[in-house]
């Protein structure tokens, strides 16, 4: 929040100082050049929703940055230039380890927004909000058909699993990550029956994801035991 009002105190200097408005009118006027000032360009410039700069580019780990009035640009070898603004702007600088931006926002229908970065991606609807997925967990979202898939759109950020890992939950399952065994999605009455029991302390990680047994029964596979489904009947065999 204290860098959020410092920003926006500097950004109200800088537009003073540029519209030509007071005694320092026309002291300072950042240069925008380079790959930043391309991308800034490419965009709408000072049409845009970054505005003005505030100054010029300064180097940063991993690359080089500027500041504008509305966000910021950040190049770096690995993925370019790219803008953040907003509510991604503000999430990005809150400590989420997603690296460096890769592609600039994109809409994908109904208002919702992704953008992608080195280690994970942030994805904004509106009726959930925006939440970071990491790269592991992603990879394993999108081959299960990303936000048009059976999981849908994140609902929480990635977080730490104490059994080891990460966890997500998502509109239609929760994905867990363990190193040993990898992501695994579980969805309904399973999902439903895994957590109702206790998760971890009751059937351990799981081991696959959910599978056809017959045609009318599915089943997921778990450190201790199996969990399945059939015909809105659900039981669980222990190891």
């Amino acid at each position: 929040m204290k860098k959020l009002k410092a920003k926006l105190a500097i950004a109200a200097a800088a537009a003073i100082v540029l519209s030509g408005i007071g005694p320092a009118a026309g002291a300072y006027a950042p240069a925008v050049v380079g790959a930043i000032g391309a991308k800034y360009s490419s965009i709408g410039g000072s049409s845009s929703p970054l505005g003005l700069p505030l100054w010029n580019e300064y180097p940063v780990t991993g690359g080089a940055q500027q500041d504008f009035q509305g966000g910021i640009i950040f190049w770096s070898p690995v993925g370019g230039a790219h803008p953040l603004w907003g509510a991604i702007e503000n999430k990005w600088y809150a400590g989420h380890e997603a690296g460096w931006p890769i592609r600039d926002e994109e809409p994908l229908g109904g208002g919702a927004i992704a953008q992608h970065f080195t280690n994970g991606t942030m994805y904004y609807t509106p009726q959930i909000g925006l939440h970071y997925i990491g790269a592991g967990i992603r990879e394993a979202w999108w081959n299960k058909g990303g936000q048009t898939g059976v999981a849908g759109y994140p609902v929480s950020d990635e977080t730490y699993w104490y059994a080891g890992g990460a966890v997500q939950a998502f509109q239609g399952g929760t994905f867990y990550f363990t190193s040993q065994y990898g992501t695994r999605l579980l969805q309904g009455a399973i999902r439903w029956e895994y957590e109702r029991g206790g998760g971890y302390f009751y059937m351990g990680r799981p081991v696959t994801d959910e599978y056809s047994v017959n045609a009318s029964t599915r089943a997921q596979r778990f450190e201790d035991g199996i969990i399945y489904w059939s015909n809105g009947r659900i039981w669980t065999d222990r190891y």
